[in-house]
């Protein structure tokens, strides 16, 4: 069963629902399927080692779970699901809705800016884990402050301590010459802040990177020493992401 709370939105909301989604990003992503498909079976892969302590997930800006293993989402009893996107719902269903159905998966879809409420959130949700679904690395473009961004990123594991929760983000994008050397590169690292920016420059080399890289400022969204994945992510031929994916267990 899967219900949402209803607000009317305007085109530009439509359109590109506050640089984060919209339709164009939704457009985007069903044509680019077949070139994200080794990011996401990644991430599947590392989501496959993850073992969900309680049945319920507070997924925070999943969209229409373009990026989302089936296989994990089924695994909780309830999501309740938070986007500002107002085609997220609708297309979630659409993608993922039948199977979780059949698995008896309860989701509930709330057009709301999580990041904005996030302590509320958690007061509403005490037994969730939290996933943040590829949202955490647009927070310093749709802020537009990076030092505002920076501390608000990095204070995140402040009010999520205690709580099983999980994140995938951009790290760093940027143009590439689409010639990616991947194989001789690791994925997985325990670093945060300085450490990842110190394997950064072997990271672009890897995608052929050219021109000017956009740093996400989310090398610190994790707790010092957790264990990471870094996952290249052909988002356009020319246009490639590092994406970092990290579980925290409660203690």
């Amino acid at each position: 069963m899967s219900s949402h709370k209803a607000v009317i939105p305007s085109w530009l909301d439509l359109l590109h629902a506050g640089g984060t989604g919209g339709l164009s990003w939704h457009l985007h992503a069903w044509r680019s399927r077949p070139r994200w498909q080794a990011t996401v079976q990644h991430l599947d892969d590392f989501l496959a080692k993850v073992q969900p302590q309680t049945p319920h997930l507070l997924l925070i800006g999943g969209s229409a779970g373009w990026m989302m293993p089936p296989a994990w989402l089924a695994r909780f009893q309830t999501i309740a699901a938070y986007d500002i996107d107002p085609l997220a719902a609708r297309l979630f269903n659409w993608r993922h809705g039948a199977h979780l159905q059949q698995r008896g998966v309860q989701v509930t879809h709330h057009r709301q800016d999580a990041l904005a409420t996030l302590p509320e959130l958690l007061r509403q949700h005490p037994q969730a884990s939290v996933w943040f679904d590829n949202v955490l690395g647009q927070h310093r473009f749709r802020v537009g402050d990076v030092v505002r961004a920076e501390k608000e990123l990095q204070n995140l594991k402040v009010h999520l301590k205690g709580r099983a929760w999980g994140s995938v983000h951009d790290l760093f994008s940027g143009p590439t010459n689409g010639q990616a050397i991947l194989a001789n590169i690791p994925t997985r690292f325990a670093l945060s802040g300085a450490e990842v920016t110190a394997v950064s420059q072997t990271l672009l080399s890897s995608v052929g990177a050219t021109g000017e890289w956009r740093d996400h400022l989310t090398q610190d969204v994790f707790p010092t020493g957790t264990a990471t994945q870094l996952l290249p992510w052909a988002f356009k031929h020319d246009d490639w992401h590092w994406l970092q994916a990290g579980w925290i267990e409660a203690p």
